[in-house]
């Protein structure tokens, strides 16, 4: 069987007459195109690691609240509801936030517990509002966006403190990756000097105790799919100062001393229009060869830079570094020397086509920058970013919008899922077994190609 050279047709046979799916904002057409035949073809397609993904939004939030809410001592904040009356103070937290509670702690005012919230008829359609981002969210600037981007990060940041959630939610997510056809895992995660995990009754996981929380549940799933890789690359927030942020930098280190295998990057993402910039961290990441001496482990940088409305230099600062990896770099065709730069080291790119349309960075994903960044060779990724803020699991959506806004053939998503394992955070022999492991189900996924297809559509063979 020959090479399929377009796949175009297929999603021509299936498209909107009245719109470019691909221009038009995510959440109004999510329904429509995991209706398309090229959806189904491409859930199915191997598509190797997911690299760029923020733990507590990495797969659905409906889990959170069709199973999350029903954890012991889930309560949330929920005041107008139950009669409590308004205040002209600001509220402490936004509605909607989740916290665990035991019976022996005091209740905070406006907290309520989740299973009597749930006897509410519309409380679960009524939280999803304020959890996922909405079709009318369209008409938002991108710092609107974000602003109640980052409000579900708070109304969702206590919740996983608690270590039951963070099991049940990271089993969740690897079974949807798993099930998209996502072989392994790169999961964000915050390693703080000053933050750990807890059980209802006070325990604490800090350090490596917490990354064993996960390691956990890695290990138990692998039980049933042995091909199954996690990483996870330890996350600091590009608000803290920098004395703050060089505590989180150490503490990742030896964490990372502590474990290996496990913690294969670090990473300061946040909104960098109102965060600081790269260069503010400087000195405290020019240590990172000398701690990396001291602590006998390595430590790539996996740096969030060019996620911006503006041509900022954080990209250049980013490389300068040594990063090995770019999360986003939306901005970079701003920097045509750094791009031929980033080419020669062989800087990955960790492209996130649907974030970047939903936080309002461009409208048409046709002008998306990683058309061209594919163009000139560069070695891109297509990752998912945050899918459960807009209602997508796994990558399939983002590889979906690529496909149809970049006329991308299936030599070119072939490149895209294996840069997706080279560039990945798996050691040597890890990295052996999971290429040829997915070389293997590439080859059994195009010879199934014509099968996938509905009998009425060209197939390419």
């Amino acid at each position: 069987m020959r090479d399929v050279d377009d796949v175009q047709p297929m999603y021509k046979k299936e498209r909107l007459v009245d719109r470019f799916v691909p221009a038009t904002y995510f959440p109004k057409v999510r329904a429509h195109i995991e209706n398309t035949t090229l959806y189904k073809v491409l859930r199915k397609m191997p598509k190797g690691g997911a690299l760029h993904l923020h733990f507590s939004s990495a797969t659905s939030l409906e889990w959170i609240v069709d199973k999350g809410l029903l954890l012991p001592g889930c309560h949330v904040y929920w005041p107008t509801d139950m009669g409590l009356g308004k205040s002209s103070a600001a509220p402490p937290v936004p509605k909607g936030t989740l916290a665990f509670y035991n019976a022996s702690q005091a209740i905070p005012p406006g907290y309520l517990p989740a299973k009597k919230l749930l006897q509410n008829a519309g409380f679960k359609a009524d939280l999803l509002k304020l959890l996922i981002i909405q079709e009318e969210d369209e008409m938002l600037t991108s710092p609107q966006i974000w602003s109640k981007f980052a409000d579900v990060f708070v109304r969702l940041g206590n919740f996983f403190t608690n270590r039951l959630a963070v099991e049940e939610y990271l089993r969740a997510t690897l079974q949807d990756f798993l099930a998209d056809g996502v072989s392994h895992v790169e999961l964000r995660i915050d390693l703080f000097h000053d933050g750990g995990l807890y059980d209802l009754d006070g325990r604490e996981y800090q350090g490596a105790d917490k990354i064993d929380v996960y390691t956990r549940v890695i290990s138990e799933m692998q039980k049933s799919a042995p091909h199954l890789t996690c990483k996870m690359i330890a996350s600091s927030v590009r608000m803290k100062a920098p004395e703050e942020m060089a505590k989180d930098l150490i503490f990742a280190f030896e964490v990372k001393k502590q474990r290996p295998d496990f913690i294969v990057g670090w990473d300061a993402p946040g909104e960098e229009d109102i965060g600081r910039p790269t260069l503010d961290y400087a000195s405290e990441l020019l240590q990172m060869q000398n701690l990396s001496k001291n602590y006998g482990v390595d430590l790539p940088l996996m740096l969030h830079d060019g996620e911006s409305d503006w041509s900022t230099l954080n990209t250049v600062d980013a490389v300068l570094l040594g990063a090995k990896r770019l999360g986003h770099g939306f901005n970079l065709l701003s920097h045509p020397l750094l791009m031929e730069e980033v080419r020669k080291r062989g800087v990955a790119i960790e492209v996130c086509p649907i974030s970047n349309q939903v936080l309002r960075y461009l409208t048409d994903l046709r002008v998306h920058p990683g058309a061209r960044m594919i163009e000139n060779g560069l070695p891109v990724t297509i990752s998912s970013d945050d899918p459960g803020i807009w209602g997508a699991r796994g990558l399939t959506h983002d590889f979906w919008e690529a496909t149809v806004a970049w006329q991308l053939n299936t030599r070119t998503l072939k490149t895209l899922a294996r840069n997706s394992l080279e560039f990945s955070g798996l050691t040597g022999v890890e990295k052996d077994a999971a290429l040829r492991s997915w070389e293997q189900d590439w080859d059994h996924f195009m010879t199934a190609w014509k099968h996938l297809v509905a009998d009425e559509l060209p197939v390419f063979v």
